[in-house]
């Protein structure tokens, strides 16, 4: 019984696998026969998408497209074509892969886009059959491989060294000390300004709000030819396609890099600009590379201190024009401190002693009308002991707080345990053209959570230190310097090392405008000397 019954249950197992068997066969049968008679080939309908591109006869890509964006690919083309500033196409068509009904081709692209720039890159169509013919299944990635619905192409200009006007001598026109020495010769070279908003849209694409254009006279009626070409970055924006950005403003990175590029010293250089009105940090520079020492390093900050500690002194009634005593040294608790090459003013106000930079006057001061608590407190408006989130990692001011007079002494003049770098003493000089410290930023998009939070400046304090900051470059430490007018910054010698003659590190922190920067020559001995001149070159630059 066992055996009789299980010969019916095996042959219809066995019935059921030869007919599933069978009927894949047939179905193998039918789809070869239907590719090897669909019309045509992955190449040629590619071949014919591609030329009809090319010569932008969108409407003709329509007939060999599935899956085509209301309103047909003319669409995203155009619109791809306006965002790149796209004056040329050509597109060739390279390896083809097939599997059956679907294909892959991939072809080379070659644009001409914005300022007659060259963009080459490799692209790939999506093929498949329908009706018995090859159509090109339609996705944004056919543009670009990677672009996605929704997302744009965006440019942004590099813009190299704009070229001089010149005279028949080969004088430069344009240049602040021909121009000062005959004031007409404005109207006829014009300025170099930054471009606004509707300045930019006149120009067309890529110039952006910011950028460097001419202003009248040779500068706006040769914009093109004095600009020059400059390199074009190409990125996507849109959902989906979030690229980190930074606040970096290439025009003043590359001002900056030109300017340390030039200077003489063989020293490492760090520099850093950013916009007080927004702490966005706009420029970062060190030779050589290596450690990050122009947001990460730590070095004194020398007479540049004086900032938080003149700030710290108008709490105490103290004001630019206020008496004050300068002597050539002075003695802290059995410590002998001096001023730079032993210099004496005598009686003198707090705005020419914080001009050419007299130590012993903000030493006395410091120590008979602060307490190390209250330049603590005074140091945390401008930064100091903040946790910055830039989106990479770095550190601002560091102060700890004097407990004896000796250390009050040595912090108010920079050379105690109070440790910046360029970062920090940028958003500090930013802080006195703005009136608010802001927590500077760099990533911005996706921006990072702030920990910091933005510090109030009295305005007793802006009052006080804006004219005795002008006054450095006026009639001070860096008045032979040659700086333009609108300039107000601090100068900085900060000794450095054990030696019996120590070495120092050279200082200058500024602003001029929406504009803060801070300029450190490692080694470099004199602030006026070392680092002014290149604050100087960059500020030209722009």
């Amino acid at each position: 019984m066992g055996e009789r019954g299980s010969r019916p249950n095996g042959l219809v197992v066995t019935l059921a696998v030869l007919g599933t068997v069978a009927s894949l066969v047939v179905a193998g049968v039918i789809a070869l026969f239907l590719v090897m008679h669909v019309t045509g080939s992955p190449e040629e309908t590619a071949t014919t998408y591609l030329t009809d591109w090319q010569i932008r006869a969108y409407g003709e890509m329509d007939a060999v497209t599935l899956n085509a964006p209301e309103g047909g690919v003319a669409g995203p083309l155009r619109a791809a074509a306006a965002q790149l500033g796209m004056s040329h196409l050509h597109l060739a068509v390279g390896k083809v892969t097939q599997d059956g009904n679907t294909a892959q081709v991939r072809f080379a692209a070659t644009a001409t886009i914005a300022t007659g720039s060259v963009w080459k890159y490799q692209g790939q169509l999506q093929l498949v059959t329908h009706s018995r013919s090859w159509f090109v299944s339609w996705s944004p990635s056919d543009i670009f491989p990677g672009l996605h619905t929704g997302q744009r192409f965006a440019l942004a200009a590099v813009w190299g060294p704009r070229a001089p006007v010149l005279a028949a001598d080969g004088t430069v026109l344009s240049s602040p000390q021909t121009i000062a020495r005959s004031p007409s010769l404005q109207l006829v070279a014009g300025n170099v300004v930054r471009a606004t908003a509707a300045q930019a849209k006149s120009l067309g694409i890529p110039y952006q709000a910011g950028d460097p254009i001419g202003q009248g006279g040779v500068e706006e009626a040769y914009q093109q030819q004095l600009a020059g070409r400059p390199a074009i970055t190409i990125r996507i924006e849109g959902p989906g396609g979030r690229v980190d950005a930074t606040s970096i403003l290439m025009h003043d990175q590359l001002a900056a890099s030109a300017a340390v590029r030039a200077a003489t010293t063989t020293r490492p250089v760090d520099v850093v600009a950013l916009q007080p009105s927004t702490g966005r940090v706009l420029a970062v520079i060190e030779r050589p590379g290596g450690f990050d020492r122009a947001l990460q390093g730590v070095f004194p900050p020398g007479s540049t201190f004086k900032v938080v500690t003149a700030s710290a002194l108008t709490g105490t009634g103290l004001r630019p024009a206020s008496n004050v005593q300068c002597p050539a040294q002075v003695n802290i608790g059995g410590r002998v401190f001096h001023n730079f090459d032993n210099e004496h003013l005598g009686a003198t106000s707090l705005q020419t002693a914080f001009a050419v930079s007299c130590n012993s006057t903000f030493i006395m001061l410091a120590t008979q009308r602060l307490s190390g608590s209250t330049l603590a407190s005074t140091a945390a408006t401008f930064g100091f002991n903040s946790r910055p989130n830039l989106g990479i990692p770095a550190t601002l001011g560091r102060f700890t707080t004097p407990h004896t007079q000796v250390d009050l002494a040595a912090d108010a003049f920079g050379q105690g345990t109070d440790l910046v770098n360029p970062l920090s003493e940028a958003s500090m000089a930013g802080a006195v053209e703005n009136g608010t410290w802001r927590p500077p930023q760099l990533v911005i998009s996706p921006a990072p959570k702030q920990t910091s939070q933005p510090q109030q400046l009295s305005p007793t304090v802006l009052t006080t230190l804006r004219p005795m900051m002008r006054a450095v470059v006026t009639t001070g430490t860096a008045a032979n310097v040659g700086f333009q007018a609108g300039v107000f910054g601090k100068t900085g010698t900060a000794e450095f090392g054990s030696a019996q003659n120590p070495k120092s590190h050279a200082w200058f922190v500024g602003y001029r405008g929406d504009l803060a920067f801070a300029v450190l020559v490692e080694g470099g001995g004199v602030g006026a000397d070392a680092s002014a001149p290149i604050a100087n070159a960059f500020l030209r630059n722009l």
